[in-house]
């Protein structure tokens, strides 16, 4: 889906001529609740709808101030049903504010209930206002937080407040949709001087109900102090100027489809976010448009991020004295400082990354959140005269961060880049587990950006990633009745990790029990596991052991299935049809080989065909080759996927290959009994 890039002034020239007045001058009434408005009907609402959005309208407008300049007055005011339990969690609500060292913004105006039909009766439960809590972030940011009292299901809840801030480069973005449930009104409204030109970004297909665009003029009270001390003075200045409103409302939008292999779907809901572009002063206009040169340049002066590194050389120092062998090449330095922070830190949140402590606190402590243990680290790094820098990003279940400027709110990981020679190496010390070199899935999302002097754009994404797996069977017939064979399974990488932290979680001997229970058929006994390269976390594991199967030896048919527990049960991509794009974790090339010998006392009676189609013709392929003589069986499949991201358009060709893939893989050899 393509994002716009609008000024808002441009809004003019984008309205719609054939709109009826009758359909724009339609809007939405907060009533006093009544027992009838339990009842909804709406053909987004089915058994598996959990909470339905009755009405979300928010107003952003602005207002002179006595800093000489304007403040923003945003409105909310929000009424949804919760349908069953499963929704409760949407009754507790978080309002994000912002603030620095001169200023903060003000909420205000907070009105919250929940209404209950109590014996045909309406009964109303008011938000107390001192359970009403802030919640800091970080220096910049915090969250007033509530949940509703009495919520159970079929309560309506609303819940209404104003926030004040003089933090106009960033006005409140609107989001028309729910990522989970339907809404059936919701509608944002804006009112901007001419004096402020902001840039919009447009992202979703859903198109507005009422998109409208007026022209106005108004009147803002501004005052403006002189001088300081007792020397100071206010003037009041009437400012007029002509105004922009525009209203936009979607009506009876479904919720997001949540699916299989999709990264989040934030990225995928109808919202439209603003930041400042130009200002006029009446005589000048002058661009505000923050670049990435500038947002570095920020960054890297923050007491709380940039200057932990500059100003703290004596304790980055003390410390990588103490976990390295000054006589050791500089990449086995640099893998022992990771491993140290790795194994001796604890993360203890994965969504904040500016300093919370002290430098000299998180060392005692040994804790803190992902920004300052890679921090840390690159700081570490530096000591051993490389370069390291920090690099921010937006993990996947955070929704892809914009590009083209810095949007710092979209911000939540940091990671650490290192020069080594030629090489670039990105590492993060917060994942317990993760080898050197390697990123978590999550931080393939797209865009990064690094925080240093030269401010490189860096690109994540899935494509870049190849899981490559590997499993090889032996089986061949025994002294007894049924026949022996061996399993050797070659992990992909991020298999490995996952294993790994299972492992870690319970224990190897658990691990080896589940393999056991989870045997392939009631037949088949799995005997001497053994795990490999377990506690190298660099490398893949390779899991080992060896089958025993039973046979009563009489049969006259014997249905085997080659592919033994590696064969896909049933087809990821079920449905029909699909919305949103197929998003995997990474490309994949799965090879499985089989060499078999033919059952003592049997012939082959059908075997399946070779066979080989593609995705695409260079998307992916899928490749089932067998042969066998009077003995023996030798087996082929390999399933290899070369791009992770499927447009929606590409859907149905998906969806018809892996069709192929399950129809095939099921296919059995039948073994026939020779008759003396």
């Amino acid at each position: 889906m393509e994002k716009r890039l609008i000024p808002a002034l441009f809004f003019l020239l984008i309205i719609s001529s054939s709109k009826l007045c009758s359909q724009n001058n339609q809007s939405y009434k907060f009533d006093k609740i009544t027992a009838s408005d339990f009842v909804i009907q709406s053909p987004l609402i089915d058994s598996n709808t959990n909470a339905v959005i009755i009405a979300d309208i928010g107003n952003t407008d602005f207002e002179g101030n006595d800093k000489g300049w304007f403040t923003y007055v945003f409105k909310r005011k929000t009424r949804i049903k919760i349908i069953n339990k499963r929704a409760i969690d949407i009754a507790s609500i978080e309002i994000p504010l912002y603030q620095d060292e001169d200023d903060r913004e003000k909420l205000s105006d907070l009105s919250a209930a929940t209404y209950n039909l109590i014996n045909g009766q309406v009964v109303a439960n008011k938000l107390d206002k001192k359970s009403v809590f802030n919640e800091r972030k970080d220096k910049n940011h915090s969250l007033a937080k509530f949940a509703l009292p009495a919520v159970s299901e079929g309560s309506i809840i609303e819940y209404s407040y104003t926030i004040k801030s003089n933090f106009i480069f960033n006005i409140p973005s609107w989001e028309f949709q729910h990522p989970q449930y339907p809404s059936l009104w919701n509608e944002y409204n804006i009112t901007i001087p001419n004096l402020l030109v902001y840039m919009s970004l447009r992202q979703g297909q859903n198109n507005f109900y009422i998109d409208k665009t007026e022209e106005g003029y108004r009147t803002y009270s501004v005052k403006v102090k002189h001088g300081e001390g007792i020397m100071q003075t206010e003037q009041s200045l009437s400012v007029s100027t002509q105004v922009n409103k525009h209203r936009w409302v979607m009506k009876d939008i479904p919720g997001i489809k949540i699916e299989d292999y999709i990264t989040t779907p934030l990225n995928y809901i109808a919202k439209i976010d603003f930041q400042l572009y130009q200002t006029n002063d009446g005589e000048q206009t002058h661009d505000v448009f923050t670049t990435w040169q500038k947002a570095v340049g920020e960054i890297m002066k923050r007491s709380d991020f940039g200057k932990v590194l500059e100003e703290n050389d004596d304790l980055f120092g003390q410390l990588a004295k103490q976990i390295v062998n000054v006589n050791d090449d500089q990449l086995k330095q640099v893998k022992d400082i990771y491993y140290y922070i790795q194994k001796n830190f604890t993360c203890t949140n994965y969504h904040q990354f500016f300093f919370k402590s002290t430098l000299k606190g998180l060392i005692e402590k040994k804790s803190g959140n992902v920004g300052e243990i890679n921090l840390l680290l690159t700081g570490l790094l530096r000591q051993l005269d490389v370069y390291a820098a920090p690099v921010i990003l937006s993990v996947r279940e955070a929704g892809r961060a914009y590009s083209k400027y810095p949007q710092m709110d979209q911000y939540n990981y940091v990671i650490c880049k290192i020069k080594l020679g030629n090489e670039d190496y990105y590492l993060d010390a917060s994942q317990p587990l993760l080898g050197f070199a390697k990123l978590p899935l999550n931080c393939y999302n797209g865009f990064a950006k690094v925080i240093s002097k030269d401010s490189a754009d860096v690109y994540f994404n899935a494509n870049q990633l190849k899981e490559v797996r590997t499993v090889l069977v032996f089986i061949s017939n025994s002294s007894e009745n049924g026949y022996r064979g061996s399993v050797t399974k070659n992990y992909g990488y991020y298999e490995s990790l996952q294993t790994r932290r299972i492992i870690a979680q319970s224990s190897e001997k658990d691990y080896k029990s589940n393999i056991e229970k989870n045997s392939i058929q009631e037949n088949i006994k799995i005997e001497n596991i053994k795990i490999d390269s377990l506690n190298e976390p660099e490398l893949p594991l390779v899991v080992k052991y060896d089958l025993n199967i039973n046979t009563a030896g009489n049969e006259d048919i014997i249905y085997f299935n080659p592919l033994l527990d590696e064969k896909i049960m049933k087809n990821p991509f079920a449905a029909a049809e699909r919305e949103y794009p197929v998003e995997m974790p990474y490309t994949t090339d799965d090879t499985y080989i089989l060499n078999m010998e033919v059952p003592k006392g049997y012939m082959i009676d059908e075997l399946p065909k070779s066979a080989r189609v593609m995705l695409n013709e260079k998307d992916g392929m899928f490749e089932y080759l067998i042969s066998a003589n009077e003995n023996t069986i030798q087996m082929k499949c390999s399933l290899q996927f070369n791009k992770a991201n499927f447009n929606s358009d590409n859907y149905q060709s998906l969806r018809e290959f892996y069709g192929h893939v399950v129809k095939k893989e099921a296919e059995q050899i039948v073994f026939k009994k020779i008759k003396k």
